[in-house]
Formats: C-alpha cells, sequence, structure tokens
C-alpha cells in the first residue's frame, strides 16, 4: 500500500522528566516523527505524548502513579526501553533514556519504531481492557489461580497479542533490521531469568506467570523468521533453562495461535489465553 504524503502528522506534546539534554529530545522526537511518515498508509493518531525520562528510577516512580491513577493493576515498563500506552484516551509513548541510550542506535530506532506502531494500532482505552471469559475463570479457579494473578496472565499473553501486531505493520511497511535487533535483544536471556525460574517452578502460580511472560518475545519473533532464521535459534536458547516439556508446550502454543490468529486484537487476546492455559 503506498504512503498518503498528505495525511497530517500526529501533533506531539514532549513531556520530560529529569535531565533530558534539548539534541536529545529533539532527535528522538525526530525519528518518531519519521515512522509516523513511513505509516501514513495507516490511520494515524491525532495527537499523541512523547513522554522523556531520565533514569529508570524516575520512569518506575511515574508510571506507578499513572496505573494507580487509572486502576490499572499491572505492572508495565519492566525488562523495555520505551512503552505505550492509551489509559487516558491519548496515545503516549514513554522512553527511558537511561535504557535506550546504553543501546545501539538500530536497536533504539527499533523500540521507538515499536512504540509508534502500537500508538498507530492501540491507541485507545479500549485496547488495554481485556474481560477474562467467565468459564475461563470458574475453570482457572480449579487450577488454583487467584483473580489477581489471572489478570496478570492476562496481561502478558495481551502484550504478545499486540507486540506480534506491531511487528507485523512494520514489517509490512519495511522496517526489517531495526525490529530483527529489537527481537534478538527480547530473546535474551539473563542469569536473573534462571534464578527466577528456579524459585517458580515449584509453585503453581509462579510458574504460569513465568511461562507466561515468555510468550511476547516468541510471538514478536514470528514475523521476522522470513528474513533472520537464526531468531528460531534464540528463541530455543531463550527457553533452554526450562523442562523440555514446558518449551514443548510453549512453542506448540506459539504455533497454533500463529495459525488461528484473526487479528481482531480483542478475540485474539481471549484465544491466547485459552490456548495457554489449556497447555500449562
Amino acid at each position: 500500500m503506498e504512503s498518503n504524503d498528505t495525511a497530517p502528522l500526529p501533533t506531539i506534546t514532549m513531556e520530560t522528566y529529569g535531565d533530558i539534554s534539548v539534541e536529545d529530545a529533539l532527535a528522538i522526537r525526530q525519528e518518531v516523527l519519521s515512522c509516523y511518515q513511513a505509516l501514513r498508509s495507516q490511520p494515524l493518531p491525532e495527537a499523541i505524548t512523547l513522554g522523556l525520562f531520565d533514569t529508570f528510577a524516575q520512569w518506575r516512580t511515574y508510571a506507578a502513579r499513572c496505573r494507580e491513577e487509572a486502576g490499572v493493576i499491572t505492572a508495565g515498563e519492566e525488562g523495555f526501553l520505551a512503552t505505550h500506552d492509551a489509559w487516558e484516551g491519548i496515545p503516549r509513548l514513554s522512553v527511558c533514556l537511561e535504557r535506550l541510550q546504553g543501546q545501539a542506535w538500530l536497536l533504539q530506532q527499533g523500540a521507538l519504531h515499536q512504540v509508534v506502531a502500537h500508538s498507530i494500532l492501540h491507541g485507545r482505552p479500549d485496547y488495554y481492557r481485556f474481560q477474562v471469559p467467565k468459564a475461563l475463570l470458574e475453570a482457572t479457579e480449579a487450577m488454583g489461580l487467584t483473580h489477581d494473578v489471572l489478570l496478570q496472565v492476562l496481561y502478558f499473553v495481551s502484550i504478545a497479542v499486540k507486540g506480534r501486531e506491531a511487528a507485523n505493520l512494520l514489517v509490512e511497511h519495511g522496517f526489517i533490521q531495526d525490529q530483527i535487533a529489537l527481537a534478538f535483544y527480547q530473546l535474551e536471556k539473563h542469569e536473573d531469568d534462571v534464578q527466577l525460574w528456579k524459585m517458580a517452578r515449584w509453585e503453581p502460580r509462579a510458574r504460569v506467570l513465568y511461562l507466561a511472560a515468555q510468550l511476547k518475545p516468541l510471538l514478536y519473533m514470528g514475523p521476522l523468521l522470513p528474513f533472520a532464521s537464526a531468531l528460531e535459534s534464540a528463541g530455543r536458547i531463550m527457553l533452554t533453562h526450562l523442562p523440555e516439556e514446558d518449551v514443548e508446550r510453549l512453542e506448540g502454543m506459539v504455533t497454533d495461535f500463529t495459525a488461528h490468529c484473526t487479528g481482531d486484537t480483542h478475540r485474539d487476546v481471549t484465544l491466547g489465553l485459552i490456548m495457554l492455559l489449556n497447555r500449562l
């Protein structure tokens, strides 16, 4: 699809928290605008807020306050270079410079382009409100999952599904190498992950949460596999500390979801949740 060069770009309201240089703010703003320019074939948001945070501590404090005000109970910024939300009705891109600027420029671009894609696809509050089917609520009680745990699992599934949608949009518009860099970054395994699994694997609720959190990088790499087959090996390496049966469950769920997803975000989140819980 060709770009509509006459479509207006979003109005960007900049917010800075901490010690942010003018040069850094302008560079990020320009990268965001350039991505919107390239995605003009899509309906763009009329306005966005671009929040820049000098440190992760500053970002975490702000995000916690916003979640409390919006009544959101699930955490979101851990492990990310940038995030997107639309809790207040206007898409908001939040960028942590302490994290972002420690990465190669290609990866920085990948993270910024990802949240731009989210603002286009998921720029309304209803993309952050998902319901657990009543039948599933009743079934999970038998698994020993509390309502709060189930909501956190739902959150992990929703960000995985929306992440795959964002990757698809970017790949369709030629954002390949930066998204490959982001996919590899998301698939990196850290020693903390291994230690967390050692603690979680024997507690049913913690185990389900841990495995659900692995879906985001696994689903994100899917649209990029035709351009970087090494991502598949990276996905396996990320999971090498898990028992083989759990690896097979996750990989089977990703394969089945990819085959049956519809493109309707809410329907696909429900589908992903059902598939995950049925396998675990």
